[in-house]
């Protein structure tokens, strides 16, 4: 009997088994920004008085400026979706949303020092958690989306 015939091999190397699995897992890291923005869209949209808790819209200005940011979180929202589908552009959904928090995190902390705003307050705290978790997710995403483009030979 041949040895050889006795192990059983996979068709993949052993590298590319890690690397099978990565657009799967980016997928799955970006969902949850993808319904946040989508959530975060449709409010602002839809009812721009409440859209943001504590602040009071008092002319038609106000309203049209809110529905605006809702406007603006559809365009994110659609870029992310069109990164999502391709496999090839998964890269750049998670760089888009590593900026995208890491900015968040900026203005965030820049309120903290200027206004006052403490992580006790109001929804603080999860809102802030839930950023650096995205913000990390994405970053490691970012890093292994790149390395599996490098490692196949796509430039672009």
């Amino acid at each position: 009997m041949n040895p050889s015939t006795m192990n059983a091999t996979t068709t993949l190397a052993p590298t590319r088994r890690h690397w099978f699995f990565a657009p799967w897992l980016s997928r799955l890291v970006m969902l949850p920004p993808v319904l946040v923005f989508t959530l975060i869209s449709v409010r602002f949209l839809t009812n721009p008085g409440h859209a943001t808790p504590g602040v009071t819209l008092n002319t038609p200005e106000a309203f049209t400026d809110t529905r605006v940011m809702g406007a603006w979180m559809i365009t994110l929202l659609i870029m992310l979706i069109t990164f999502l589908v391709s496999e090839a552009r998964l890269w750049l959904g998670h760089l888009q949303l590593a900026l995208f928090m890491g900015v968040t995190l900026v203005v965030r902390i820049f309120g903290f020092m200027n206004d006052g705003t403490t992580l006790a307050m109001g929804n603080q705290r999860p809102i802030t958690i839930v950023e650096i978790v995205f913000l990390t997710l994405n970053t490691v995403g970012f890093v292994v989306q790149t390395r599996q483009r490098n490692q196949s030979g796509v430039k672009q």
